[in-house]
């Protein structure tokens, strides 16, 4: 405890950081414009401001993108509903893991119609996920816990300004439960593109 103490002693910048993370989440900055917030979100975790005119570190470039780069399309792509049309269109419905359900709010889905095993998440964040593995033992109060708190989770503004997210509806899907026949698991696989 005390290393740390004078860890923050030495770096005063990780003490505003450690002081901006509940701030962050109370809503504090929310009428800060992303013109400004991200450059000081950006120092507070990086030391520096970014060069967002001439950006030559990857981060700089992500920061710059955040205020730039507004395509609509992104919107579609970051809700994980709307990208499966997305993708079916481009490629094919043989690709998309089969949905079986969405709603506003979880006291809207209907669990009889749900088959035995199946994934609920909600589209709009990440880690707003439960996987039901058997109905039977499945609990439905620590389902509704975890999905309402996540359906209140505005991911723009508490997860660094990422303009994708902001006009993404909350809502939660349930989908097909997958898994490898072979490990019981699901091999899940990510590629960063830039």
């Amino acid at each position: 405890m005390i290393e740390k103490v004078i860890k923050g002693i030495r770096n005063p910048r990780k003490i505003l950081l450690y002081l901006s993370r509940p701030l962050e989440a109370a809503g504090w900055f929310d009428k800060i414009p992303d013109e400004r917030w991200i450059p000081i979100r950006y120092w507070l975790r990086m030391g520096s401001f970014p060069d967002l005119k001439n950006p030559k570190t990857y981060n700089e470039k992500l920061q710059r993108m955040k205020l730039y780069n507004r395509n609509p399309l992104y919107t579609r792509l970051v809700d994980k509903y709307e990208v499966k049309k997305f993708v079916s269109d481009c490629v094919g419905e043989q690709y998309v893991i089969t949905s079986l359900g969405l709603w506003d709010k979880f006291e809207d889905i209907d669990f009889d119609t749900l088959p035995e095993r199946f994934v609920l998440k909600t589209t709009h964040d990440s880690g707003g996920i439960v996987i039901c593995k058997d109905k039977r033992s499945f609990n439905i109060d620590r389902a509704q816990k975890i999905l309402t708190k996540s359906l209140k989770n505005n991911y723009y503004l508490r997860k660094g300004r990422e303009w994708p997210y902001k006009d993404v509806k909350p809502r939660i899907m349930a989908e097909k439960y997958m898994e490898d026949s072979k490990t019981g698991e699901l091999r899940d696989y990510k590629f960063f593109v830039f």
